[in-house]
């Protein structure tokens, strides 16, 4: 059968999107860290004669954004029919961007500008927020609440703190400290770039980096504030992340527990605790130096674990200058590695 240029265009498009479809089903990371394709080789291949589509349109480059297109995937993971892939032959080509690290483009830029991009989210407000849990005796669960609506809110708006403090009475003594991790949006926010590779706020200044940003497609009231870094990582992106998979396999996990001793408690059925502390370092021989003074207090468990991001471990040279310089006691895991490790404990028992 002879397929038109329109069928194999469409073709490849579905195929591409049914194979980040496939890995999201199976359990697996839809992106790949340093493959050398972006994305998969008939989506970017898709994607490309689709560009010069609307340029011989209308004379203007268009740049569709593949990675809202995966995000709808993600939402939508239905079963497929495997032979549908093997519809057309195509070389598979893995992703390499998740979203939860810069780009090279934002790592290049921050590196000329001597930006700092291992910075989280402005964290001034954390002692003062645990003397004040601690002076009016709110509950604890009062700190991992706080952190996680940070965390998930890089640009709320005065409703969304509103509705926080109406929420959950708890927050309402210290609601102010919220405030504090965020300033005034300037009058252009409506303008704010946001970096399509890796998902991070960016100053104005980065738009020099070409094709790396586009604006918000809605109005802001809020963005990160002034000490924050220029290219925002979601802050404890990679705690929300453990804790959701472990939740997934049934065990218990507390965030922040007994006001940040750890990033992690981890309870299995058999009453087993695991204490973990999630580090997300560009630098591997700094992390080295600052593991080697660290260590995770007595939270009851049996094991202690520092977890550091797939995307940075599975990069051999970090790992070999990491490896050289550790000393602790303290077992370093990826978080693959940490998550196969549970579920080899729970198979066991």
């Amino acid at each position: 059968m002879q397929f038109s240029k329109e069928q194999i265009l469409f073709i490849k498009l579905c195929k591409g999107l049914v194979q980040i479809c496939d890995r999201i089903n199976r359990g697996e990371p839809a992106y790949l860290v340093d493959a050398s394709q972006p994305f998969p080789k008939p989506l970017y291949e898709a994607f490309q004669e689709l560009s010069l589509k609307w340029i011989l349109r209308d004379g203007k480059m268009r740049h569709p954004s593949i990675l809202c297109m995966i995000e709808a995937a993600r939402d939508k993971v239905e079963a497929v029919e495997p032979e549908f892939i093997e519809c057309v032959d195509f070389p598979d080509e893995p992703l390499i961007e998740n979203m939860t690290r810069p780009s090279e483009e934002c790592e290049a830029w921050a590196s000329k500008y001597a930006i700092n991009l291992e910075r989280d989210q402005n964290q001034s407000y954390i002692p003062r927020l645990i003397q004040e849990i601690e002076r009016l005796s709110l509950p604890y669960s009062t700190y991992p609440l706080f952190r996680k609506f940070i965390a998930e809110n890089q640009f709320p708006s005065d409703f969304d703190l509103t509705r926080f403090g109406s929420d959950n009475p708890n927050i309402r003594p210290v609601q102010e400290l919220v405030r504090q991790a965020y300033r005034e949006a300037p009058p252009q926010s409506v303008s704010m770039p946001l970096c399509k590779t890796c998902g991070g706020y960016l100053d104005c200044a980065a738009r020099d980096i070409e094709d790396c940003c586009e604006p918000l497609d809605r109005r802001v009231d809020r963005v990160p504030t002034e000490d924050t870094v220029i290219c925002l990582i979601r802050p404890s992106f990679l705690e929300l992340r453990l804790a959701r998979i472990l939740e997934e396999m049934g065990l218990q996990v507390e965030l922040w527990p007994d006001l940040d001793k750890a990033d992690l408690r981890v309870k299995f059925p058999t009453g087993e605790v695991w204490a973990l502390d999630a580090k997300d370092w560009g630098s591997a021989t700094l992390l080295a130096i600052e593991l080697n003074q660290d260590t995770i207090p007595d939270l009851g468990q049996s094991q202690s674990f520092f977890v550091v991001p797939d995307y940075r471990w599975q990069k051999l040279a970090y790992q070999a200058a990491f490896e050289s310089r550790y000393k602790n006691d303290i077992s370093v895991l990826s978080e693959s590695e940490l998550i196969k490790r549970a579920r080899g404990y729970l198979n066991e028992r």
